[in-house]
This record gives C-alpha cells, sequence and structure tokens, in this order.
C-alpha cells in the first residue's frame, strides 16, 4: 500500500556506524531523546509460516487487506547455483500456501531487485531484474494480480533494470522509481517517464495526487543533500528541507532521506543519514528524520536508524520498533526452530531471526515481518512473523 513503504532493510554498514561520532551542530543519538518503555510487556514475535526449505528466505510482502497478503523471496540464497526459484506465497486469513508465477518471473536470481506494492486485493504488483545471461545486467520484468491470476505486464525499452521503490494508488495509477531522476508512470494503459528535480530513493503518499519521492540532491561541489521532491497530480517540485551540519571543507557531510512514510496530508515522515568518510577515526554516519506538517519539512526527534516502517510502527531493528509518538518498543523473539523442517524447539539455541520486509496488517495493530532464521541445523530457513504493537 502506498502509505506503508517498504522494509528494505538499509545498509549493513550504516549499522556498523551506529557508535561514531557526531557531527557538529547536532544530529545526536535521537533515541536518547526518545522515551522508552520498557515497563510495559514487550511485543513478541509468533510464526506465521515456517518453510521446509532450509536455503531459502523472504524478500518482500504486500498486504491487500487482513486476509489477503502475498509475500516473495527465492531458494537457494546460499551457494554457487546457476537456477533459482522464486518463491511467492499468499496468505488467504487463515493459510499461507504457495502461489505459481508467470514463467519469466519462476526463476528470480537477485531479491534485493523484487518488490511487491498492493492497492487492494484485486490490485497487486510486482517488480524484479532477472540476469539473462552473465555479464549482460539484467532484465527489468513486472506482473500485475487482477484478483484471479497473475499476468505479465510489458514493459518499455528505457524501463530501470532495478526498481528501488513502488506506490500504487489503482490499477491505473502506479509509480516506480530507481535511484535516478526519473520515475516512471503507469496510467493503465502506458508508461510514461518523468524528469525529478533530484534523486528517488523511495515513493510514499496519501493519495495518486499527493505523493512524496524522497532522496537527495548534488551542489556544484558534488556534495550531496537531502531531498523531498512532490508530486501534486500535474507536476514535481522540489520542496524546501532542513539543512543538515555541513561538516568540514575538506570532508563535508552528505545527506540523503531513504525511506518515506505518508500517514496522512498533514502528516509524512522521512529518514535518512548523514555521513561523511573521513579517515580510519574520522568517518561519520548518523541518522537523519524529517516530518512534513502539510506546510513545511522541519527536522523530527525521530529514529536514529531505521529499518522499516509498517503502519503506524517504525522498525528500528527486528528486536525493536518506534511509535509515531517516539517511544521505542522491545519485540521478543520468536522460539528458536528444531532441526528438523516444522518443528519448533526450545529457546537457548543460537538462531537469528533476520528480516527484510514489513508490513501493517490492515485494519489491526499487527505487523508482519518476513525473511529467514539462519544458525543451527540449516543456513537460512523462510519465515513469516507477525507481532502486535501497543496500543
Amino acid at each position: 500500500m502506498p502509505t506503508r513503504r517498504r522494509i528494505a532493510a538499509l545498509c549493513t554498514a550504516l549499522l556498523t556506524l551506529a557508535g561514531c561520532g557526531n557531527p557538529q551542530g547536532g544530529h545526536q543519538n535521537a533515541s536518547r531523546g526518545a522515551g522508552t518503555s520498557d515497563h510495559r510487556t514487550a511485543a513478541a514475535w509468533r510464526y506465521d509460516y515456517t518453510g521446509k526449505n532450509t536455503n531459502a528466505a523472504f524478500a518482500d510482502i504486500a498486504a491487500a487487506s487482513a486476509d489477503d497478503a502475498w509475500a516473495i523471496g527465492k531458494s537457494p540464497v546460499t551457494g554457487w547455483v546457476d537456477i533459482h526459484e522464486t518463491l511467492l506465497f499468499h496468505y488467504d486469513g487463515k493459510t499461507w500456501r504457495p502461489y505459481g508465477l508467470p514463467p519469466p518471473l519462476r526463476h528470480l536470481d537477485d531479491l534485493s531487485s523484487v518488490r511487491l506494492d498492493a492497492a487492494g486485493p484485486r490490485d497487486v504488483w510486482l517488480f524484479a531484474g532477472v540476469t539473462t545471461n552473465p555479464g549482460s545486467g539484467r532484465t527489468p520484468l513486472a506482473a500485475h494480480w487482477d484478483g484471479t491470476a497473475w499476468q505479465a505486464v510489458d514493459l518499455p525499452r528505457g524501463f530501470p533494470e532495478v526498481v528501488r521503490d513502488v506506490a500504487v494508488f489503482g490499477p491505473g495509477d502506479v509509480w516506480a522509481v530507481d535511484g535516478s531522476d526519473t520515475a516512471w508512470h503507469w496510467d493503465g494503459r502506458h508508461w510514461q517517464l518523468f524528469r525529478l528535480p533530484g534523486t528517488a530513493q523511495a515513493l510514499g503518499g496519501a493519495s495518486g495526487r499527493d505523493l512524496w519521492a524522497v532522496g537527495f540532491s548534488l551542489t556544484r561541489e558534488q556534495v550531496a543533500r537531502p531531498a523531498a521532491m512532490h508530486w501534486d497530480g500535474r507536476t514535481w517540485t522540489k520542496a524546501a528541507t532542513p539543512s543538515i551540519p555541513p561538516g568540514s571543507k575538506d570532508d563535508p557531510h552528505d545527506g540523503e532521506l531513504t525511506r518515506v512514510v505518508a500517514l496522512s496530508a498533514h502528516d509524512v515522515r522521512a529518514f535518512g543519514t548523514v555521513s561523511s568518510e573521513g579517515g580510519d577515526s574520522d568517518a561519520y554516519s548518523a541518522g537523519l528524520a524529517l516530518r512534513w506538517d502539510g506546510t513545511r519539512w522541519s527536522e523530527d526527534d525521530g529514529a536514529p536508524w531505521v529499518t522499516g516502517d509498517a503502519g503506524n510502527a517504525i522498525m528500528l531493528t527486528p528486536k525493536r520498533y518506534m511509535t509515531l509518538s517516539g517511544e521505542e518498543e522491545r519485540i521478543t523473539q520468536p522460539p528458536c526452530l528444531a532441526g528438523r523442517p516444522g518443528r519448533l524447539g526450545e529457546g537457548g539455541c543460537r538462531q537469528k531471526l533476520q528480516l527484510q520486509d514489513y508490513a501493517a496488517v490492515p485494519g489491526t495493530r499487527q505487523v508482519w515481518g518476513v525473511g529467514s532464521v539462519r544458525g543451527g541445523a540449516f543456513p537460512s530457513r523462510p519465515v513469516i512473523v507477525r507481532f502486535t504493537t501497543a496500543p
């Protein structure tokens, strides 16, 4: 859905930099100022689905309703293989079941290029890039679910090999960006290319006439600055954003926005990073949070490191999330999986829940997560989990 944006996790490198020094003039670790609620009973992940395959993982999820959702992944995820199998699963309100795809999409080899989004039970889109010949790049592919079947969708020449983000508002209103200064729009019959006043990394909007694309723009000195661009149904315009600490002349700070969540026309949250390369001891990276109030963007006391969002939950890690009021909440991990597929084990094992995407369960306080469990008797077991947010 357009207001739930994807939770493809931020680069692992960003997380490893979380302990780096802060720049002059602010951008301290925002979680220190945010309220925490460890006195509450923590939310808990529970398994919705655990796959029997021990070398597979889910990468993306789209929720059309509380009893209609899709998740996609691939197998295998480790080892050198020539052919990968796409895992597409559908949730009917009771059970997650495997579902067939058009032939071109049955062997996706790069989960990072897969994007799912839904506007409703009869309007689900899938974008992916498939490597047809080694060294020749990827072939962009797309498919649409109309409530009855998945159908391949023709893409025009020049369509990006890898789609960074998608916003689906209806069968005739779909947007896609690829991390460049262009955006593609589907009107129900044709794809149209639009030039953007900046580089777009993510999309989020309250409607097809109120859409935000966030990313960065470059100064004359080739320094990146956070950028927020708005579509009003006719044109794309660049909105002013707060300035970030400039850093030093020799090592300026770059800033970019990598995620945007539109809760309403007057409440939009954007998240990203401020960083500089520096030397071995001077490298810097910190989280950046901005908020749109319907009139202007301002700096927000938001999450310092965001791995995803799902409705009213801003995901920090698979173990913690932040409410829209700024309180951090804990999420306990699910039980360890036994070595034999299909059985749950007791605690005390060395397994790690790795989640790649999240989605709000429409009409509830619940959140789905998709990814894998690694460690123990298997390298990667595909899982779909859910938890209930605090009231």
